[in-house]
This record gives structure tokens, sequence and C-alpha cells, in this order.
């Protein structure tokens, strides 16, 4: 006796249907998981940019503190620097006064040592 051989019956298609089913579903399943990773590399990412805008709040706020304290030194130092100014103008105008009272005193020895000069003169003729 000869035997048949056995075919394989294809598939139904409610088993087709099936196997569709389970790859669209792990696919799903797949891509949430990748989702979820996703999510959780933005929370990562949402926390570091806290991080960092409350670092830029004290640099921000560090650097309006230094600000003021610049602008007071600033004031501080300009009006020291125009008390300064004042007493160098003062001098300088003071030394003026006084090369002009020295030339008169010369003026005025040289005018007394001309008369004395001649009253000598007189004297010893």
């Amino acid at each position: 006796m000869a035997k048949k051989s056995a075919q394989k019956k294809p598939p139904k298609i409610a088993d087709r249907l099936d196997t569709i089913e389970r790859l669209v579903r792990s696919g799903f399943r797949h891509v949430d998981q990748r989702f979820e990773q996703v999510d959780q590399r933005f929370d990562g990412i949402d926390k570091r940019l806290d991080r960092a805008e409350q670092r830029m709040d004290i640099l921000e706020f560090g650097q309006r503190e230094l600000k003021s304290d610049f602008d007071a030194k600033f004031a501080i130092l300009d009006e020291r620097i125009n008390v300064l100014t004042n007493h160098v103008d003062g001098f300088m105008k003071l030394h003026e006064t006084l090369d002009i009272e020295f030339k008169v005193l010369k003026e005025q020895m040289n005018r007394v040592e001309a008369r004395l000069n001649r009253l000598e003169a007189e004297r010893t003729t």
C-alpha cells in the first residue's frame, strides 16, 4: 500500500488574523516602551533645564547685586576724584599766585638794589 503524502493545509484566515494581531500588538507594545523611554529622557532633560534656570536666576541676582555694588563704589570713586581734582586745581592756582608774587617781589628787590646802588654812588662822590 502506498501512502499518500500529507499535504500541508493552508492556515485558516482566523489564524492568519491572530498572527497579524499579535504582531501588531507586539509592535505597539514596543513603540509604547520606546515612548516611555523618550518620556523618561525628557523628564531628565526637564529637571536639568529647571536646575539650569535656577542657576541662571542665582547668577542674575548676583549680577544685579554686583552691578549695584559697582555703581555705589564708582559713585564714591567719582566723588573722591572730584575732591582730588579740586585740591589739585587749588594747588595750581596757589602756585600761579606765588609765582606772580615772586616776580613782583623780585622787581621790587631790583628797584631797591638800583636805588641803593644810586645812593651809595652819591655818597661816595
